[in-house]
């Protein structure tokens, strides 16, 4: 991730629990989801506020997917949002946040919102703290996957990093899968859902692990636009980014499926 201008993570664990946050401040950003009809708690929040196009902080758990866990899953989410918000000063409506591990269960908040703080805390510009976040929010991964690229475009540099997880209940269109993206590329959050949603149909949906398919499934792309370089002009997307996007995706697809 932090291959990438403007984007700080870092990652914390306690015991069977871990949580990552990933900073990019007013990035543009956009997001696919599982197609399960069933879907938890982090999933419902983000789809609304995703719809902002607008994202400056992502806050993933691991160890408990909060889902099937109802009103109190929603209010945990808002909890952990407002929590964030406080401590980093980012508006709540500009917080994602998604979740992976056991399905049914409470989220356990006495940890969630230590790890929260301190990950918060940890936030850093380096390799090291991506590689943090990427194994903060492994279950049953038996390691971590990151991935980085830069694309030429019109003579400037545009890079894009990304961390994701997943092993079991993976079917096609995504499955038991979190992918975070960013770029320093200059790209609105409408063009952003075009060429992440045709990366993912080239990459995520086209893996099968178990036959399963989960209801915590996200992919999300933030555009911080630190480089200044355009990658969609009159509603197209330039080839050389979007065969960025695609390789990336592929490439970190790959780590799943291995």
């Amino acid at each position: 991730m932090c291959a990438v201008e403007g984007v700080r993570a870092a990652g914390s664990r306690e015991g069977k629990y871990g949580l990552a946050v990933i900073e990019s401040k007013d990035s543009a950003a956009s997001a696919v989801f599982t197609s399960n009809k069933v879907v938890a708690a982090p999933i419902i929040h983000t789809k609304e506020m995703i719809k902002g196009g607008k994202i400056s902080l992502v806050v993933v758990n691991s160890g408990n997917a909060n889902c099937f866990t109802g009103q109190d899953g929603i209010d945990d989410c808002e909890k952990t949002i407002g929590f964030a918000s406080k401590i980093t000063d980012i508006p709540s409506t500009e917080i994602a946040t998604a979740s992976t591990g056991v399905i049914g269960r409470k989220m356990p908040m006495d940890i969630i919102l230590p790890l929260v703080e301190e990950s918060i805390s940890k936030l850093e510009h380096s390799a090291e703290s991506s590689t943090d976040a990427a194994k903060s929010i492994m279950t049953t991964d038996t390691y971590h996957k990151e991935f980085a690229v830069e694309a030429e475009i019109d003579g400037e540099k545009v890079r894009i990093g990304g961390i994701t997880k997943g092993v079991g209940m993976i079917a096609p269109n995504m499955g038991t899968m979190l992918c975070f993206l960013a770029t320093d590329a200059v790209i609105s959050s409408e063009m952003i859902n075009k060429a992440l949603k045709s990366a993912a149909n080239r990459s995520f949906n086209m893996i099968v692990v178990d036959g399963d398919q989960s209801t915590n499934d996200t992919a999300i792309l933030m555009a911080n636009g630190k480089s200044g370089v355009e990658v969609a002009k009159d509603g197209e997307i330039n080839e050389d980014f979007q065969e960025a996007l695609d390789f990336i995706c592929i490439s970190l697809a790959k780590m799943m499926a291995r």
